[in-house]
């Protein structure tokens, strides 16, 4: 598949008068954010406190209840460090972003995003020792409990981030524009 025919599957999704600022991927790379390291240490964590389990409950010749019931851990500490190592890497090579003058589109496997210019919150870009970069709208929401939970969009590992700086800066002017 061409790389531009890849693209061609944001076009049933464009409005009257929108056109692309910018479009891309994110760069090739073994690329972990903190929250990536942090699953890794804590499933490597489960997962060998549960092999401890296991190993001391059949040693100890304890009922095999005892046995069976350390199996569901491991399977979750396994499961767990898969999807801090591979899963990540595996989605993110499967997704493509599109800026348009009044949004933005993001298609992550068979998922599409879509984001408008005046809900996204503070644009915070995150630089990689490769050169790379990633750009991030986050904003914590409060519900009437008082719980709060991120609410965010990243366009990760992106090779050229000053041009997709500048066409989410292009965007968010042509929105103000138009508000004129």
């Amino acid at each position: 598949m061409d790389y531009m025919d890849e693209f061609q599957f944001f076009s049933p999704y464009m409005e009257s008068g929108e056109y692309v600022l910018w479009q891309g991927k994110p760069g090739k790379g073994n690329f972990f954010s903190s929250i990536n390291w942090a699953i890794v240490v804590f499933s490597l964590f489960w997962l060998c406190f549960s092999l401890c389990w296991e190993a001391a409950a059949v040693a100890s010749g304890a009922p095999v209840f005892f046995a069976f019931f350390g199996l569901p851990f491991i399977i979750i500490g396994v499961l767990m460090l898969y999807n801090g190592l591979f899963r990540h890497a595996g989605r993110r090579g499967k997704s493509l972003y599109l800026i348009t003058n009044r949004r933005i589109l993001v298609k992550n496997g068979n998922n599409l995003s879509i984001y408008r210019a005046e809900d996204l919150s503070t644009m915070k870009i995150r630089l990689h020792k490769n050169g790379n970069g990633t750009i991030i709208f986050s904003e914590n929401v409060y519900t009437r409990r008082g719980r709060s939970y991120s609410v965010y969009l990243m366009l990760e590992n992106l090779p050229d981030v000053a041009q997709a700086q500048s066409a989410i800066s292009r965007m968010e002017n042509s929105q103000i524009a138009e508000k004129m």
